[in-house]
């Protein structure tokens, strides 16, 4: 198992827009998720825009992000939630992110 931790950001002034659209994720998507062996999955938000997520992955991240990125599911999620993100590069789907390395962990 891998645990990641990655930050992006949103536009501050979508936060609750945001969140409410997470509040009624589709059950697709989290089928999806599941099924590719992402669970422990949780995002915080700061004030500023920023983002942090973690979650953990039966395989490897990269790896299992770059199967998951090729389905239907995904692909239309990221359309749908794409007007929230704050990014330089507009011609990719979805958010930028900016993986974090694990400095410390304690079970």
């Amino acid at each position: 198992m891998q645990r990641v931790g990655f930050t992006f950001k949103i536009k501050p002034e979508l936060k609750v827009e945001y969140k409410k659209v997470h509040d009624k994720i589709w059950p697709e998507l989290v089928k999806a998720i599941n099924n590719y062996g992402m669970h422990n999955y949780s995002i915080f938000f700061k004030p500023d825009g920023k983002l942090f997520a973690y979650l953990e992955v039966d395989g490897d991240f990269s790896k299992t992000m770059k199967e998951f990125e090729k389905t239907n599911v995904s692909k239309r999620w990221e359309q749908h939630m794409d007007k929230y993100f704050v990014k330089e590069d507009s011609s990719i789907l979805g958010p930028e992110i900016e993986i974090l390395e694990e400095v410390f962990h304690l079970d």
